[in-house]
């Protein structure tokens, strides 16, 4: 059973056709001052229709915001193959915070997990809406995950939810840290009984009974231990992800490489890597030993494999590149089919 937390976030969300903001209603535009984007709407969208697109203005990341928001299709079925929509009725718009309880380190422990979703003005309930996890690095907890990665903003323009997972809270050699289970010898059981994949079925499931999910095309994606979480979450449920997005990850390090040739998929699903070549933390020949053993296993560059390395970038999430892999990964989806 998953449990929500409302009211406590600077994005407080709203149901359908409800804001939030404490002024809404007043005439004036609140959102960016006192209240979050999307949560004062009304009284924003007024304002925006005045403005004069001055880039230099105070509404100009408002009505950016609102007005991708607002560009809202008939709803239908949208791209989701039949039997592939999850059926939730719709949950509240923008940004909450909710959880689920799952095994931990230990088959017979039960842990409380975190997540939060942002989830965009225009997703309604008759269409079904695409999911794209985001899973941080090595003690990265996931409240600062969507201004870090401006996944928000994409998922604004391109309709799906984000959905930004919280690694389990850890003790390493005496000192507590968040970190994904990535080394295969963290927790009791094989790479098949991996807590985190447990976590991202979990959270998946309560999401999708909110929301109108197309289960074809949930993907995964991270930055340094989220990558290396991305690619093992992909491998281990390829019929939970159709796609893995791996910034700066590895899997030599921690000897998954040899998992992925054991699994062998016979399915492809969507592989995307970014690295920069001046990476001080994770070598640059981590991605690319990726990109190798993927290529072993018949994936093809440019068909369902991107990877691509940066010159004069170090160990960061890239998001200029949000739009090119979501492109990437919006024509390849799971085979629904019975």
């Amino acid at each position: 059973m998953g449990f929500l937390w409302w009211g406590l976030l600077a994005g407080v969300a709203c149901g359908p056709g409800e804001e939030s903001c404490a002024s809404a209603g007043d005439g004036a535009c609140d959102e960016g001052a006192v209240c979050a984007l999307g949560t004062d709407s009304t009284d924003c969208d007024a304002a925006c229709e005045g403005w004069g697109g001055d880039a230099m203005d105070a509404l100009a990341t408002v009505c950016a915001h609102d007005g991708a928001a607002a560009e809202v299709e008939e709803p239908g079925d949208g791209s989701a193959s039949e039997g592939s929509a999850s059926g939730g009725s719709g949950g509240p718009v923008g940004t909450w915070d909710g959880g689920v309880q799952v095994r931990g380190q230990r088959a017979n422990d039960t842990v409380d997990r975190h997540f939060r979703v942002y989830a965009p003005r225009r997703v309604h309930p008759d269409r079904a809406t695409p999911v794209l996890f985001n899973l941080g690095g090595f003690t990265v907890d996931m409240y600062w995950l969507a201004e870090y990665t401006e996944l928000d903003r994409a998922a604004d323009l391109n309709d799906f939810l984000v959905i930004y997972g919280q690694p389990e809270w850890r003790n390493f050699n005496g000192t507590w840290v968040f970190a994904w289970y990535v080394y295969g010898n963290a927790w009791n059981g094989g790479w098949e009984d991996n807590p985190d994949v447990a976590y991202l079925e979990a959270v998946l499931e309560e999401v999708a009974g909110l929301y109108n999910v197309d289960r074809s095309r949930v993907y995964v994606s991270g930055h340094s231990r989220g990558a290396a979480m991305s690619v093992i979450a992909a491998f281990e449920r390829p019929d939970l992800f159709a796609g893995f997005v791996a910034e700066a990850g590895f899997v030599g390090a921690n000897n998954y490489d040899s998992r992925m040739e054991e699994l062998a998929p016979s399915e492809r699903f969507g592989a995307w890597l970014l690295h920069g070549k001046q990476d001080p933390d994770v070598q640059v020949r981590e991605s690319t030993g990726i990109a190798n053993t993927l290529e072993g296993l018949g994936w093809e560059e440019g068909v369902d494999l991107v990877y691509r390395k940066l010159d004069g970038v170090t160990h960061e999430w890239q998001p200029q590149y949000n739009q090119d892999f979501w492109d990437f990964h919006g024509g390849l989806a799971l085979d629904s089919s019975p």
